[in-house]
């Protein structure tokens, strides 16, 4: 589908209600965006939200595949491989893997602080919002580009409920998964368990092995408990654990997919395992005045494991020949490259949040964090032992240790200064110390004297600190033209960690990278119209950024410098639109549009070489100027066992993209076309679903080492079935409402 085909498509999904005639209307989202209940078109502020229901219908089982859906907003991996994260939001983004993100994440309130964490299950949960634009008031650091919240089902002590489920479909694709509610007593307490594993043997066959890469397994489980206290203070707990492991980061050659190859030639396919564990307890007391005080205690960790190649056989053909010619019998260059990562991080906040009703609304509060985050990169050569080289390999191994303190106070609020206009702000005042260490070595003393240079060219080990104070104000201004439309204006500040490079640092580059900073100014406007059948919000912003972090490959040291990019912008627009026609068609569609260039960064690497290169002008990576979606969905009564049946076709699009700085390794564009029809009452469910329906061919990552592109490639056309039961029982206990 062309981009003139898509904007047609939107307009006419948002002008097609004026033939229908019923008395229907659009449900209420309520968010937490700025820290209390709102419904979401009265908060200042572009959001997508992704209710539980919305989730499901369109299949949307991951963390990635909602950002990635999501007008202006992208999350994916820059090697292909599931622990080397990339998010962005309106072209603001990291690909870097050894440093704070650019986009928050938080996990029912307890921020994911290293980003190689950000792929995940999305297990019974009620929403994710994203949210565009710094947060740095509320959220603090390292939400320069924006949040995203994911929410999980409360605790329910008003009925014993639940469910099960399994699918299955192509590339042996199998999950199972449930919940399971229930009251604790008349007591008020109610506890919540869900439980997900899924399999695939993978979509890409490997002539070397046999067998198949792109495959995932992942088991995520979630405990929690609420309930009362006393009769002002209420507990909510939760442990959540998730074991991903995976066989990815696959190559291929630019020239075999565009012959189109479906195949992989990789001797050791890349493959590990990621698990991370978050734990949270709130107290929420409540005062007579409507004012609430909430303690919010988070612990997260996360251990990283991973080693073999993404490599085509040949494709170090001639660094192989190379040292071979030198006398070192069989030599393979990367025969092996082990991540070894480990992240525990520990956050206190407490909260001051008034009431909700009155007409000045605020919360403020105190944050404070303590993290320790290790990194350990290998790459193994192998060779044939009995030459003038002792055993059979040499491992060159970096290891970056980061322990971080993290102090924030901050405040925000809104003051209406009549029924109509109000006017809200605040600022975040923060304070940030990183200890580093680092350390290099070879494990091969023969081969460390005789290639004594090449080891050299290393950063030897060294000891490094930083501290930094930081401020993230922002202001803005509210308009309610009428009861259902109401514009705002606002400007304010993001602000991202400096911190040191933990991967292979060549000498000379051991200083600190400076913080990220940028102001956003945005203006938008959020409506009801046609009765409350048609939602349309937009909004435009310009982003100046400043010292942004780019991380490179340097060709000849073969080293992962990161360096600042004394200016970078971005600026565009979002439209969202969701219609109920009737008791029976809704449409929802999204189009964004983001210009994000670098503006000054003329000493940047070049892509494959060691040469700088000015690279003012060029589109930031990863990023496409148009993105939208589209979905058609149509509901009836089946007439049948109180059955309702309910269909979906949805088409993401997203225009062309760099995968580079220098902007010479890119991905056309291209669309995803998906669909979903089913039938479900109270005790059951089924559906066929269609992912990639037009079977789109498309690359994910590219890189090139100096000896040509590698490329990636995306999830071919997937179909399957989903069947689930739910089970429910009354109880006389009253929810709690949160």
């Amino acid at each position: 589908m062309t981009r003139r085909n898509l904007i047609v498509l939107l307009m006419c999904s948002v002008s097609y209600p004026a033939i229908a005639q019923q008395a229907v209307m659009l449900d209420e989202i309520t968010v937490t965006a700025q820290k209390r209940p709102e419904q979401a078109t009265d908060v200042p502020i572009s959001i997508d939200v992704w209710s539980g229901q919305r989730l499901e219908e369109s299949r949307t089982l991951r963390r990635d595949q909602a950002l990635s859906a999501t007008p202006n907003a992208q999350m994916g991996t820059v090697s292909g491989s599931l622990y080397t994260n990339f998010t962005a939001i309106r072209g603001v983004g990291s690909a870097l893997i050894d440093t704070d993100p650019a986009v928050g994440l938080y996990v029912d309130g307890v921020a994911a602080g290293a980003s190689q964490t950000y792929g995940g299950n999305l297990l019974d949960v009620d929403r994710v919002e994203i949210l565009r634009g710094p947060q740095g008031t509320l959220y603090g650091r390292n939400n320069l580009a924006g949040s995203v919240n994911v929410i999980s089902n409360l605790p329910d002590p008003s009925r014993t409920y639940g469910e099960f489920g399994v699918d299955y479909g192509r590339f042996n694709t199998a999950r199972s998964f449930g919940f399971f509610n229930t009251p604790i007593g008349n007591s008020g307490w109610a506890v919540r368990g869900a439980l997900s594993g899924s399999r695939n043997d993978g979509y890409t066959p490997d002539d070397a092995t046999g067998g198949k890469v792109n495959s995932l397994q992942d088991i995520s489980g979630r405990f929690s408990v609420m309930g009362p206290v006393s009769d002002t203070v209420d507990f909510l707990g939760s442990v959540e654990h998730e074991r991903q492991r995976t066989v990815d980061g696959a190559f291929m050659s630019e020239a075999d997919f565009q012959a189109g190859r479906r195949s992989v030639d990789i001797v050791n396919p890349f493959n590990g395992t990621l698990s991370t564990t978050t734990a949270r307890a709130q107290f929420t007391a409540r005062l007579d005045s409507g004012d609430r005080l909430v303690s919010l205690t988070g612990f997260r960790t996360n251990e990283t494991d991973f080693k073999g190649n993404s490599f085509p056989q040949g494709y170090f053909a001639a660094t192989n020949a190379f040292f071979r010619s030198a006398g070192v019998a069989g030599f393979q260059y990367r025969a092996d490259n082990p991540f070894n990562g480990s992240y525990d991080q520990i956050s206190q906040e407490f909260r001051y949040e008034s009431d909700h009703n009155e007409r000045f609304k605020w919360v403020g509060g105190l944050y404070a964090e303590r993290s320790h985050g290790s990194r350990q990169y290998g790459l193994t050569n192998s060779f044939d032992s009995g030459g003038f080289l002792s055993g059979s390999g040499v491992t060159l191994q970096s290891k970056g240790v980061t322990d971080t303190t993290a102090l924030a106070a901050f405040a925000d609020g809104t003051f209406a200064l009549t029924e109509r206009w109000k006017i809200f702000g605040g600022a975040r005042l923060g304070y940030d110390h990183k200890e580093f260490s680092y350390d290099f070595r070879s494990d091969n003393a023969s081969f460390n004297t005789i290639f004594a240079p090449v080891v050299a060219g290393f950063a030897p080990a060294y000891l490094a600190s930083l501290s930094a104070p930081y401020v993230t104000p922002r202001f803005g201004t509210q308009f309610e033209v009428s009861d259902k439309l109401n514009v705002y204006a606002s400007i304010s500040r993001g602000y991202k960690s400096g911190g040191f490079n933990a991967g292979f640092v060549a000498r000379g580059d051991e200083k600190a990278f400076d913080a990220e900073t940028l102001w956003s100014y945005e203006a938008g406007w959020k409506g009801r119209f046609l009765a409350d059948r048609l939602l349309l919000n937009g909004s435009v912003f310009f982003m100046d950024w400043r010292n942004q972090q780019v991380q490179t490959f340097n060709v000849a040291t073969q080293s992962t410098p990161i360096q600042n990019a004394p200016t970078s912008r971005s600026y565009g627009a979002e439209l969202e639109a969701r219609l109920k026609i009737d008791d029976h068609w809704s449409v929802r569609a999204g189009l964004g549009y983001v210009d994000a260039t670098y503006v000054d960064f003329k000493n940047a690497l070049a892509t494959g070489a060691s040469t700088t290169i000015d690279v003012g002008g060029n589109q930031q990576q990863y990023v496409s100027k148009f993105s939208g979606t589209v979905g058609i969905g149509y509901a009836w009564n089946v007439g049948y066992d109180d059955l309702q049946g309910s269909a979906e076709v949805a088409y993401q699009f997203r225009s062309g993209f760099y995968f580079d700085v220098a902007n010479t390794l890119r991905q056309p564009a291209y669309g995803l076309l998906n669909a979903r029809i089913g039938v479900e009452n109270e005790r059951y469910a089924a559906h066929l679903w269609g992912l990639n329906l037009a079977d789109q061919r498309y690359r994910v990552s590219a890189t090139d080492f100096g000896l040509g592109s590698l490329v990636a490639v995306g999830t071919p056309l997937t179909v399957g079935a989903t069947f689930k039961i739910k089970f429910s029982q009354q109880n006389d206990a009253h929810a709690i409402v949160k």
